[in-house]
């Protein structure tokens, strides 16, 4: 799809979703069915005020290049520039559109929904994980997590898909609160944002802490993600008619910053390590 043309999406009825990171505003989703596919939209934050701002949208493109870099099955996520309407009111906006994961007959729930039903008496989390045999799939969250800065892995944004009684993950999704979210355009902001920020991150899974969590990946992880190319070219595959057309949602400081933060913080895996 080309960037520069615009999608007409007036038609979508738009539902809040509060904000869980605690920033204000709320996010926009919407759903269709087109030729028996279900499609998802969401678009980064909104206010009656400000109207659609942010870069959520943008952010979780570059975390599916990165997990693509990375071999970390997530789901796919397809950029839009496009007019949607909400309250009688057209906006022009980028959003993002994904395609339903689940398979036919399959019902998903909240990792923490099936952590409650199916753990054992007493049982924490992380033993829950190691028993069920699931630490390769966390061990990716935790570090696409930290490389992201990802603040808003709760126990819903983690999904389990059953199917007569068999059970699979979901793919890694929903990944806008990250990078610099909380800057939302201000190019100033940016420049001297904390690029190896910690925490606090509202995790389900783990701790409050991104390092402490990288922690428990195996090192033999950690060694591949040395070798992994994370040039400008793979992390904003995708991107370039955004930098081209649209300086109003990521302003020019937004590219640098992005691309020294994820590699400042794969530099930085090392020094955790070693500290640990």
């Amino acid at each position: 799809m080309a960037y520069n043309n615009i999608t007409d999406l007036p038609h979508l009825s738009w539902t809040l979703s509060r904000n869980s990171s605690g920033t204000a505003g709320s996010f926009l989703k919407s759903y269709e069915e087109s030729d028996g596919i279900k499609y998802y939209y969401k678009l980064s934050n909104f206010d009656t005020v400000k109207g659609i701002y942010g870069h959520e949208c943008i952010n979780e493109i570059i975390a599916q290049n990165l997990a693509d870099a990375l071999n970390i099955p997530h789901l796919e996520y397809d950029l839009i520039h496009a007019d949607v309407k909400i309250d009688d009111k057209i906006y022009k906006t980028w959003l993002t559109r994904s395609r339903d994961f689940k398979k036919a007959g399959e019902h998903k729930m909240a990792f923490e929904t099936y952590y409650e039903i199916n753990r054992e008496y007493g049982e924490d989390v992380w033993s829950f994980i190691v028993r069920n045999q699931l630490e390769q799939y966390f061990y990716q969250i935790f570090l696409l997590d930290y490389l992201i800065c990802n603040r808003d892995r709760h126990g819903a944004n983690i999904e389990v898909l059953e199917k007569k009684g068999d059970y699979r993950l979901a793919p890694v999704f929903d990944n806008g609160l990250s990078l610099l979210f909380s800057c939302y355009g201000d190019g100033a902001a940016m420049e001297k944002f904390d690029r190896l920020k910690d925490g606090p991150v509202n995790n389900f899974v783990g701790c409050m802490s991104l390092s402490e969590n990288l922690k428990r990946v195996p090192k033999k992880m950690i060694d591949f993600v040395k070798t992994v190319d994370l040039s400008d070219n793979v992390l904003f595959r995708g991107l370039e008619k955004v930098k081209i057309l649209d300086d109003n949602t990521v302003p020019l400081q937004y590219w640098d910053c992005i691309g020294k933060m994820i590699r400042e913080r794969r530099d930085n895996i090392e020094k955790i390590f070693d500290q640990g």
